[in-house]
């Protein structure tokens, strides 16, 4: 098994000097870079990005919730879903399709 170096292992971020910001906001960026990443990946499914991050599902809905993440927005142009107002929109009144 190969030992990968600091720099390989870390190798999509730029250079300190290249990238403002403290230590947090670094970390934040990286983690939320890594979940998009992942999500893609996965087609927005978060039990698959999970797996694939090495954490539980659980915690991914809850950095993801922290991070201002949604799965919808990583789904594949054909299945995304209309907000649930649109929807109710198109069904018209509750009464309606017993008339």
């Amino acid at each position: 098994m190969a030992t990968l170096t600091m720099s390989e292992e870390l190798g999509g971020l730029a250079p300190l000097h290249e990238t403002p910001g403290d230590l947090r906001s670094r970390l934040l960026a990286y983690e939320r870079a890594l979940i998009s990443e992942a999500l893609a990946e996965t087609g927005g499914n978060q039990r698959r990005a999970a797996r694939r991050l090495g954490i539980l599902p659980t915690t991914l809905h809850e950095k993801m919730k922290r991070l201002g993440l949604r799965a919808e927005a990583f789904l594949p142009a054909g299945a995304r879903r209309e907000p649930a107002a649109s929807r109710l929109e198109e069904a018209g009144p509750a009464g309606a399709a017993g008339a």
